[in-house]
C-alpha cells in the first residue's frame, strides 16, 4: 500500500473518533428546550449590520449557458434583497467556494469574470477560491491569472473576517502548511474581536458533518477540523458535495459551525438509500445562501432558491407552506447554545402516513409492479421511502427498491411513483411502503396486496 493511502485511512479513522465520539451528549429536554428557544428567536425581529452572499460550484461551461444564468440571478436576486431591505440595504461581501468554472479553460474564465464584472458593486467585496475542477485545464496559474487573486486569502470587511484556503498548485487538497496558516489566520481573527464569526472556506466538506460529507470531502478532514475546534466562533462554509442545503443535516455544529453552501449546476444526494445519487432531477438545482449579521454578533443564514425566485422553505410537509427555512446562531462562542448537532436525531419522530393513505397500484406484468402513493408527513423533513415486495407465500424472498422524497423540489410532488423489477411471474405479494426521516427513522408502513401476470 502506498504511504500516501495509508496516510489517508489513518487520518479518516482519526476523524470518525473525533466526530463520533466528540458529538454532544446533552440530554433530550435540553435540546428540545434549545430548538423552542431558538424558534421564538428566529421569529423576533432581526436588524442586520452585516450582510453576505456565498454560493458553490457554479461551474461555468462554455457549452452550457445555464449554469452562467443562474449566477447572474443569483447576484440579482441578492442586490434584489439587499436593495429592498428596510433597516439594511447593503451587500458587503460576495463569495464562491469552488468549482466556479467547470473544467479551468480560458474561455470559462472569460464568461465567469464578465459575469461578476458586470454584475457585482464597487462597494461588495468578492472573494472566491478554487475547487479541484479548476485544475483539470489551467489550474493555478490560470486562476491567478483570471481572477487577480492568491490561493489563499484573509479579508476583512467591515469588521469581519473572512478567511480561504485552495487547493494547493501541487496537489487538488490542501498542504499541512496551508493548514498552519489557516490557524494562524485564526488567531490574528480572534484577537482582533473574539466575540464575532469568523467566516471561514474550503472547497470540500470536512468529512462526516454536514449531509453527504460522508461521500465528498477534502483528505484534508482531519488537520482542518482540528485548527477550526480551536475557535468556536467558526462558522465554515463548504461545497464540493452538490448537497441540497434544504436537508435537517445541512448545517452541522460540535466544536465550531460547519456550513453546505450548495450548487447551482445540479444535485447529488447521499449515497444511503437509493440505487442512484443524482436524481433524474438533478438539474432543479440553483441554491446560495444569504448570511446576515446583526449588532450581537447573531448569525442568520437564509437559502435561497433561484428557480421559485425566492427564500426557501422548510421541507417539514406539516408546517405552514410559506415558512421559511432559517439557520440561526445565537452565540458563536456559546458551544452549549448550539442547536444543529446530532443531539436532534434523539428529538426526531419518524414520518407518517395519514389516516386514508393507500397505496395504489398502476400497473402489473410478469416481472413488475407500477405503484404510486402519496407523500407522507413529517415534523422535520421526509427523506425517502423503503418499497418492500414479500413473496406472499415464501416470505424470505423479497425485493425492495428505496426512493427518495424529493425533498429537494418545491413544492414538493404530493404523489410518488416507482416501478419495482426481478419479481416472479405469476406470484402474490405483500407490498409495504416506509417513509424515512432525515436521519433514516423508520415510520409505520402503507400495505396492500398485488399479483403478477403469468407470462
Amino acid at each position: 500500500m502506498k504511504r500516501k493511502n495509508l496516510f489517508s485511512i489513518i487520518a479518516l479513522l482519526l476523524v470518525f473518533l473525533l466526530l463520533f465520539t466528540g458529538c454532544n451528549s446533552i440530554s433530550k429536554t435540553k435540546q428540545e428546550n434549545l430548538e423552542a428557544a431558538l424558534e421564538e428567536e428566529i421569529a423576533e425581529e432581526f436588524t442586520p449590520v452585516f450582510r453576505f452572499a456565498i454560493g458553490s460550484d457554479v461551474h461555468i461551461s462554455a457549452g452550457d449557458s445555464l449554469n452562467t444564468e443562474r449566477l447572474q440571478q443569483m447576484i440579482e436576486t441578492a442586490y434584489r434583497y439587499s436593495d429592498s431591505h428596510p433597516t439594511y440595504q447593503a451587500l458587503d461581501a460576495f463569495l464562491l467556494a469552488g468549482d466556479n468554472v467547470d473544467r479551468g479553460y480560458d474561455e470559462e474564465y472569460d464568461i465567469l469574470t464578465d459575469v461578476l464584472n458586470k454584475g457585482i458593486r464597487p462597494e461588495t467585496k468578492l472573494i472566491t477560491i478554487m475547487g479541484n475542477h479548476e485544475f483539470i485545464s489551467t489550474g493555478h496559474e490560470g486562476y491567478v491569472r483570471h481572477m487577480g487573486e492568491e490561493l489563499d486569502k484573509h479579508e476583512v470587511v467591515k469588521g469581519f473576517h473572512f478567511i480561504g484556503i485552495s487547493p494547493d498548485p501541487k496537489d487538488t487538497w490542501q498542504t499541512p502548511k496551508q493548514i498552519l496558516w489557516m490557524d494562524k489566520e485564526l488567531r490574528k481573527a480572534e484577537k482582533d474581536d473574539p466575540s464575532k464569526p469568523i467566516f471561514t472556506m474550503q472547497h470540500g466538506h470536512i468529512w462526516n458533518t454536514v449531509y453527504v460529507a460522508h461521500d465528498w470531502y477534502t483528505q484534508m478532514s482531519l488537520p482542518l477540523h482540528m485548527v477550526y475546534s480551536k475557535y468556536p466562533q467558526v462558522v465554515n462554509f463548504s461545497g464540493h458535495s452538490h448537497s441540497p442545503i434544504n436537508h435537517p443535516r445541512g448545517v452541522w455544529q460540535n466544536s465550531y459551525t460547519q456550513v453546505a453552501c450548495g450548487t447551482l449546476f445540479y444535485f447529488e444526494l447521499q449515497r444511503d438509500i437509493g440505487d442512484t445519487t443524482i436524481p433524474e432531477d438533478a438539474r432543479n438545482a440553483a441554491q446560495y445562501m444569504i448570511v446576515e449579521v446583526d449588532a450581537q454578533n447573531r448569525v442568520k443564514i437564509q437559502p435561497f432558491n433561484i428557480l421559485t425566485n425566492d427564500f426557501m422553505k422548510t421541507p417539514a410537509t406539516t408546517d405552514d407552506p410559506a415558512k421559511q427555512l432559517v439557520y440561526f446562531i445565537h452565540d458563536v462562542k456559546d458551544k452549549s447554545s448550539f442547536v444543529y448537532t446530532k443531539a436532534r436525531k434523539k428529538l426526531a419522530t419518524a414520518p407518517w402516513f395519514e389516516a386514508g393513505d393507500e397505496i395504489t397500484i398502476d400497473e402489473t406484468g410478469a416481472q413488475h409492479v407500477a405503484l404510486s402513493f402519496p407523500q407522507a408527513e413529517s415534523d422535520e423533513c421526509v427523506y425517502g421511502y423503503r418499497i418492500t415486495l414479500k413473496d406472499a407465500q415464501n416470505a424470505g424472498k423479497k425485493i425492495e427498491k428505496e426512493i427518495y422524497s424529493k425533498f429537494y423540489l418545491e413544492p414538493m410532488p404530493e404523489t410518488l411513483s416507482a416501478v419495482v423489477e426481478g419479481l416472479s411471474a405469476g406470484t402474490t405479494y405483500q407490498v409495504t411502503v416506509t417513509p424515512l426521516d432525515a436521519w433514516l427513522n423508520a415510520g409505520e408502513p402503507l400495505q396492500t396486496e398485488v399479483s403478477t401476470t403469468v407470462s
